[in-house]
């Protein structure tokens, strides 16, 4: 079940070995590929067995441990970029937060996400070519864009574990648009800019793309979440995303209610061009014209509630937290927020890697 590692984390090269991409079925060939299937035999997120829960929360936690080390030997700020896995190669949002990731990595952050397709993809993306000309970051985004997506790979298996036959098809575009990844891959350097990739087996249908330097994958999402929005102590931005997006932003929302200070506070960056997060959706009939889940009222008053009248501040005192609540696509605008809390968050990394997790706000999570 479990993959093996020198580092502890997992690097693409080991998630992918196995790939072939002449057969019609390469994509299921990985090694990531066979712990997702032993992952659904054993049960998917109910395992099958105490000793299948075990030997997962073991791996878990060697891993967790592994993560730590890691954070603890890099000393640079986390920002998280967290986003849905929907957001299509070729498409307005992706190319916006492969540059955008691609600046800020240039300027010392390490790009954190939940290591899936989609925003994710193009965030680590612009780390793996933030050493290159900017021209070649164009080139790479216009061969992706020729693989824009990679089918509908959820239902996969039959009882016996092998792939379904009306699967194939879209088993085939999995392929093409993981090989459109590594050939995109080999034009970076050799040694990638550090970025961390969080992904999870519970979401193991989704293609593992190359381009993050290190990889940290769970069996249980819940301590994947956690892992992701609990280190992202520069902050996180949000591009464009669905459920899965919501659910991080609104743990990240819980954590900055119950901060007890400005300095506990994380910067929320609500990122997209579209004005996605500033937009009610349209439809015309049933069909979708345009996207959005309007979030700039609702999120900053929910933490002006909640901070203010647990703090007892004034409009003065409340203002150096909501300053860190930014809609916005202005990179400057962007950086000058996450300077609010560049000390802090090296403060804050310092704390917990020396397993004082008094000092960084905990979650307030009820788990079901």
């Amino acid at each position: 079940m479990r993959l093996k590692s020198a580092e502890g984390l997992y690097t693409s090269a080991q998630l992918l070995e196995g790939f072939n991409p002449f057969d019609r079925l390469g994509f299921t060939l990985t090694r990531d590929f066979a712990v997702f299937r032993q992952f659904s035999k054993d049960g998917g997120p109910v395992p099958a067995s105490l000793e299948i829960r075990k030997a997962q929360a073991d791996h878990d936690t060697d891993l967790a441990d592994a993560l730590k080390r890691f954070l603890g030997e890099v000393r640079r700020p986390l920002l998280g970029i967290m986003g849905g896995h929907a957001a299509k190669r070729g498409g307005q949002a992706f190319a916006d937060i492969a540059h955008l990731a691609r600046t800020l990595s240039e300027e010392g952050y390490l790009i954190v996400t939940g290591g899936g397709p989609g925003i994710m993809e193009a965030a680590h993306l612009g780390v793996a070519f933030s050493k290159n000309d900017a021209s070649d970051l164009e080139k790479a985004l216009a061969k992706l864009g020729k693989y824009p997506s990679y089918g509908n790979l959820d239902g996969l298996f039959d009882h016996d574990g092998t792939v379904k036959r009306e699967k194939i098809a879209d088993v085939e575009k999995a392929r093409d648009w993981l090989q459109s990844a590594l050939e995109v891959r080999s034009y970076a350097p050799p040694i990638l800019p550090l970025s961390v990739a969080i992904p999870t087996w519970l979401y193991g249908a989704e293609p593992t793309m190359p381009f993050a330097s290190h990889y940290a994958k769970y069996f249980q999402n819940s301590l994947r979440e956690e892992a992701l929005v609990n280190n992202s102590r520069a902050g996180i931005v949000y591009g464009q995303g669905g459920g899965g997006t919501m659910r991080e932003v609104f743990q990240d929302v819980e954590r900055n209610y119950y901060a007890g200070s400005a300095k506990e506070f994380t910067p929320m960056i609500f990122f997209d061009k579209s004005g996605y997060w500033k937009t009610e959706a349209a439809y015309e009939g049933t069909a979708l014209k345009t996207p959005g889940i309007k979030l700039d009222v609702l999120i900053p008053s929910i933490l002006k509630f909640g901070i203010r009248q647990r703090l007892n501040l004034d409009d003065a005192g409340l203002k150096q937290f909501t300053d860190k609540v930014l809609f916005s696509d202005d990179v400057n605008e962007i950086r000058a927020v996450l300077a609010l809390n560049a000390d802090t968050a090296k403060e804050n990394m310092g704390f917990a890697l020396q397993a004082q997790p008094s000092k960084v706000p905990s979650f307030r999570m009820n788990r079901v």
